[in-house]
């Protein structure tokens, strides 16, 4: 089964990439340059269809705005990445599809297009802002947590976990590749995520938590430890906040550890499971009872600023339809034909 990822997110921070970041050990890269959505998710549907005859799988890379659409496929067997999006290297071949635009109509259509340009960036920007309140909200939330952990048993129990995790695998002595990515995207229903995909078939280690209690913390030390041991990662950063992280695998190891509260709470389902609690392992017992209405209030006002973005990232999805619309109305279905033909031929 192909892996399912963003490679960017609508964050705390404003809009933020890890395309170059997941692109790591690729050397043939295709920038697919549109102003629009659809017609990029068209030509890799048609590409992704021709992978299959040939029997390869490719990762899918889907699109932050609109997580139905596909913003990039990743094939490694040919060392090959066809991607959207911003810029990722200066190596990579920038594939200019505005050529496949009839220019009279876009033209006639430029000034309503620059006025849904202008209004969309700024419901972006509300998004945003909307985002970083829930932040500064959160860390607040996480405070309550922290002020209450016994460091020794957090440190104990890290250690634990990386001997459980690690063993005895012995030093590769090579040099650890490293690829990031975002597994879930914040959109007008909520927060869409891949990771029963992504963790089909793999020893699944579920951490459950408060907020503050050292998830992201004890998933940094396993990227350590996997990189002192020359093993690969494959690192998800949290969609909010990108300096967090949601979720690690090692594939050479065959195991994943990740964040299953929410808003992606997942529990055990499938046998081998297993869950690490560092809530029970070392926050003072009876946090949750002690600093009850302190912790709903704060909820309430993290979750008033969630629902705040996400509406006001469903105003500016209404107006990228529109922008969408206006280009897929001046297509050019026989240069969008010779276009996917000449990248078909890439492959």
């Amino acid at each position: 089964m192909a892996s399912k990822y963003f490679t960017d997110a609508n964050s705390a921070a404003g809009y933020v990439s890890l395309q170059k970041e997941n692109l790591a050990g690729i050397n043939r890269i295709y920038h697919l340059k549109s102003p629009a959505d659809t017609l990029v998710h068209e030509i890799l549907e048609q590409l992704r269809a021709q992978l299959s005859l040939k029997r390869l799988t490719p990762e899918c890379v889907y699109n932050t705005f609109n997580p139905e659409l596909l913003a990039g496929l990743v094939i490694r067997e040919l060392d090959t990445a066809f991607v959207s999006g911003e810029v990722v290297a200066h190596e990579a071949i920038v594939i200019d599809l505005n050529a496949v635009y009839c220019g009279l109509k876009i033209k006639k259509s430029r000034e309503q297009l620059d006025q849904l340009n202008q209004s969309m960036q700024a419901l972006y920007e509300k998004m945003y802002m909307h985002f970083n309140a829930a932040l500064h909200i959160h860390d607040e939330w996480e405070k309550i947590y922290i002020d209450r952990m016994d460091f020794k048993k957090a440190d104990v129990f890290r250690q634990n976990v990386l001997s459980e995790l690690f063993g005895n695998v012995r030093e590769t002595g090579r040099v650890s590749v490293i690829v990031r990515r975002f597994f879930g995207a914040s959109t007008t229903e909520g927060l869409t995520d891949f990771i029963p995909e992504l963790t089909a078939g793999l020893k699944r280690y579920f951490i459950k938590g408060r907020p503050g209690s050292g998830k992201s913390t004890l998933m940094k030390e396993v990227v350590k430890k996997a990189t002192i041991l020359g093993l690969d990662s494959d690192v998800y950063h949290c969609s909010l906040d990108p300096k967090s992280l949601d979720m690690v695998i090692i594939p050479e190891l065959g195991f994943c550890i990740f964040d299953a509260t929410a808003p992606h709470e997942y529990e055990p389902h499938f046998k081998g499971d297993e869950i690490l609690d560092t809530y029970t392992a070392f926050i003072r017992k009876g946090t949750d009872e002690r600093c009850a209405t302190v912790l709903s209030s704060v909820e309430v006002k993290y979750n008033n600023q969630i629902k705040s973005a996400r509406a006001t990232l469903g105003e500016a999805s209404e107006l990228r339809a529109e922008i969408g619309a206006i280009y897929k109305d001046a297509e050019i279905a026989s240069q969008v034909e010779a276009m996917i033909a000449a990248l078909g031929n890439k492959l």
